[in-house]
């Protein structure tokens, strides 16, 4: 019977998820940054929604929950297409609203569609970058966020540590940091790779082309030595003693505190990084 089997995989209630994430160290009034496998979790009693109810309850009002949307059916591959491919999306992509365009949850996670369409959310307007959040600090974390390099200083990353938030991941997933491109931006290492591409926005109600620039997120800034050099980084982390570990359901899951992950990341670059 396969692990999607919900007579095989493990039960998760409501309660539980909000008992173990209590264990964990989330707290009332707590701003999170949310990373999970649903899957890695077990099978949630109600389904995948119940997540991220269990998350705002304990969180309360006065919490914020942050997570990575950015845009279902981006041509960020476009480079790499052929002339008659490119010539098609040029002419008929819509452009990235962020009021309506989808999360892209084939490569994030399906929660990430279900807190963008949440009562209240709120979503940065960077298209390929894009955060979305509910809570007391939605409005802050997500405004105002630069399409030229969108992990910097004025960016949801940014914002989460000044705001004294963390990250959480639910599900063995520690490659899936993405506060860890923050520290990439931050990291003096000199030649870093750089990324272009173009995006279709709305401006004034017509679509526009952009090109965009960034730090490499897809390939990395430069080379480590390491396979995963985020997973790296969230495991050396973690061996320190700081944050916390347990599990969420079925998943080993983890909650690291976001300004100081920042920190040990850019050091963590800057001293294994081959020149």
């Amino acid at each position: 019977m396969g692990a999607a089997d919900p007579v095989a995989a493990q039960h998760v209630t409501r309660s539980q998820l909000i008992a173990d994430l209590r264990a964990l160290g989330v707290r009332e009034g707590g701003v999170v940054m949310l990373h999970a496998s649903v899957r890695a979790i077990g099978w949630v009693v109600g389904g995948p929604r119940v997540v991220l109810d269990a998350l705002l309850d304990l969180l309360t009002p006065r919490g914020t929950l942050l997570m990575l949307a950015s845009w279902e059916g981006n041509p960020y591959e476009m480079a790499g297409w052929s002339e008659a491919q490119r010539a098609a999306w040029l002419a008929e992509c819509p452009p990235f609203d962020p009021a309506t365009s989808p999360a892209d949850h084939h490569e994030m996670s399906v929660l990430a569609e279900y807190l963008r369409t949440w009562p209240g959310a709120r979503r940065s307007d960077h298209p390929l970058a894009s955060f979305v959040a509910v809570g007391a600090g939605a409005e802050a974390l997500t405004a105002r966020h630069s399409w030229q390099y969108g992990h910097g200083p004025d960016s949801p990353p940014a914002r989460l540590c000044a705001a004294d938030g963390a990250v959480l991941l639910l599900g063995p997933i520690l490659s899936n940091i993405t506060l860890l491109h923050h520290a990439e931006h931050l990291a003096n290492i000199p030649d870093k790779r750089i990324d272009r591409y173009l995006m279709p926005i709305l401006r004034d109600g017509e679509r526009v082309w952009v090109e965009i620039e960034e730090y490499d997120t897809t390939n990395g800034i430069a080379d480590f030595g390491e396979d995963d050099p985020f997973a790296a980084i969230g495991r050396d982390y973690l061996a320190t003693g700081r944050g916390s570990s347990g599990l969420v359901g079925a998943a080993p899951s983890a909650l690291l505190p976001a300004a100081d992950l920042v920190r040990f990341g850019v050091e963590w670059m800057e001293t294994r990084v081959r020149r």
